[in-house]
This record gives structure tokens, sequence and C-alpha cells, in this order.
């Protein structure tokens, strides 16, 4: 955060009107230069109500120290494990809500806002429809006029997750969209007593998927979820998907897509019978066409180990070290 002015100075809108603190929380593990850029990114920011809780997800990439320096007012937390990215996001989420912040924006450390996306992202929720979540438009990085998503499509009775706008260039077809399904963890502004209600993400699911999860929760409970498609934020999916062609995110993938669908799919009881034969067989796809390393054999290995655990029961962090990496 820019260290210029009192807090007060800071927290005050233009026309001497409080604005709504926002707890920003970024989560990082071993991935120590993308968060540089994140953090680079957020000294940006045109909104200056807002205060960063930087977690060291069992990782020491950062010190308490150094944070000061790179943000100065902000708040560092380490963990002695990694407690995946729902643990790691609910710990930051603590921190932000026992320091009252009215909203939580929770931010991927690949991520990198545009000076104007976190005030974006306040207008709406700040809005006549008042939205509990709104999620803004993500972009890729090396191609910022083309969308990575700007918001979730759940298709509750196939159990399929689809992002919309994938792919698709940026000419503003997305500019009016309001109320959505559920929005991604990429850059998620989540209002305080939402999270209060909700008790953050599902920590069972450690990583993928608990944004959808969350927001099919919040909806079930009467909250919007919304569309900010004019807070743009850069992600480096290229990294991200290199990421998720990795044994490990291939396993929680499909683990977690199965218990989404168990927990919030609809239809009849052949459809919930056949759905999660639909699921897996989206996710051997995705990882027999993913190619690279690692080797096909067990990328399709990890899809089923995920299937796998998923019927026993098994949640968290569930694989097993130094085979799922």
């Amino acid at each position: 955060m820019d260290g210029d002015g009192t807090a007060d100075e800071r927290h005050s809108g233009a026309a001497g009107g409080e604005l709504p603190l926002v707890g920003i929380v970024v989560v990082n593990w071993r991935r120590r230069e993308a968060t540089l850029a994140c953090l680079r990114a957020l000294a940006g920011l045109d909104y200056p109500a807002w205060r960063l809780i930087l977690v060291d997800n069992g990782c020491r990439d950062f010190s308490a120290d150094e944070l000061e320096r790179l943000a100065p007012a902000s708040e560092y937390a380490r963990t002695d494990r990694n407690l995946g990215f729902a643990g790691g996001s609910n710990l930051g989420m603590r921190r932000a809500l026992a320091g009252a912040a009215r909203y939580v924006w929770f931010l991927n450390n690949d991520a990198e806002p545009e000076p104007r996306a976190l005030r974006e992202s306040i207008a709406v929720a700040e809005g006549p429809a008042r939205p509990a979540i709104v999620g803004a438009k993500i972009l890729l990085k090396d191609r910022p006029d083309r969308i990575d998503s700007v918001a979730l499509r759940l298709d509750l009775r196939s159990g399929r997750v689809f992002l919309r706008g994938h792919d698709e260039v940026d000419r503003g077809q997305y500019d009016s969209l309001g109320e959505v399904d559920a929005v991604t963890g990429c850059a998620m502004l989540v209002e305080a007593s939402a999270c209060e209600r909700l008790g953050g993400f599902d920590e069972s699911f450690f990583s993928y998927l608990e944004d959808a999860d969350l927001c099919l929760r919040a909806r079930a409970i009467g909250l919007r979820v919304a569309a900010a498609p004019r807070a743009r934020v850069l992600h480096d999916r290229p990294a991200a998907t290199r990421g998720r062609q990795s044994t490990a995110s291939l396993y929680y993938a499909t683990r977690n897509h199965l218990r989404l669908a168990r927990r919030h799919g609809s239809g009849s009881a052949p459809t919930r019978w056949l759905r999660p034969i639909v699921v897996v067989a989206l996710n051997l796809a995705y990882a027999l066409r993913s190619g690279g390393s690692p080797a096909a054999a067990q990328r399709v290995a990890a899809v089923l180990r995920g299937a796998r655990d998923h019927a026993k029961g098994v949640t968290g962090e569930g694989v097993r070290k130094g085979r799922d990496q």
C-alpha cells in the first residue's frame, strides 16, 4: 500500500465519505517472483482503503520485515505446512476480518490487477443489487486483449464447469454482465458478513473448485454473486496451465469436481448416477490432451486416484508427498 498520508486520509473518499476498508489476501506457495509482481501491481491501485495480508503457505519466501518494506502497513502470516489455497485464504480472511475489513479481496499471487480493478469491484458490490460476492474480468497477462474468464457457468445436472468467455477476444461483449452462477477465486471480492456466514472456503477442497463451491453455498442461502467486467485483472495463464498439468493438480481437480457435483448437483436418480462418470471422463480427456511432462500414464493415474479417493471420502491434502507433485 502506498505509505503516503495518514490511515484516515487513505481511507476517506473524495467527497469526505468513508470508503469501505478492504483486506486483500494473497497466498504464496513457492512462487516468490510471481508474488512480487502481484505486489507491484497492488501498489498501483487507485482505491486507497486497503490492507494486504500476505500468507506464506508452508514456505519461507518472505518475512514480516521484507513485507513492511514492500507494502507498508500490511500483515504477514506464515504457516508451518501447506494448507492449500482454501486454508491459506481462510487464514488471511480471518486476519482481514479481525482488522475490521468490510470486504475481503481474495487475489491469486499470479494475478496483477489493473489500477481500477478494486474500485470497480467495490462499485458493483455497493451497487443496487448488493451482491455478496463479486468477480473481476480475468485477462491473459501475455495477451491482455484476450479473456481468461469473466465468470463461471455451472451445469448442475451434468456437473460441467465452464469458464465464461475463455480465450475470446475482449470486445466488451461481457461488459453488461451482472448476476452469474459463480466467479473464480483469481480475484474474488466477498463482503465481510458473507465471509462470516459462509465460514470462508471449504478447506476439505484444499485446492481447486473451492471458489465455485463458495459461490454455490452463498446462492443457496439467498446471497447474490455478480461479475464486475470493468474490474480488469491480468493472469499468468501459461504458468497456471503448467501447474494444472501436474499430477497433484489433476488429482485435486478430479476429486473436487466429483465432490462439487455430489454436493450441488441436481436431477433425477439416473442423472445422479451418470454424473460421476461424465466428470471422470472429462478429467481424463483433459489429462490426455495436456501433453508434455509428466507422462500420460501418470496423468491418467492421478485422475483415477482422485476418483478413488472421492469414493473413499478422502478430503483435504490427500495426496502422498513425493508421488503427486
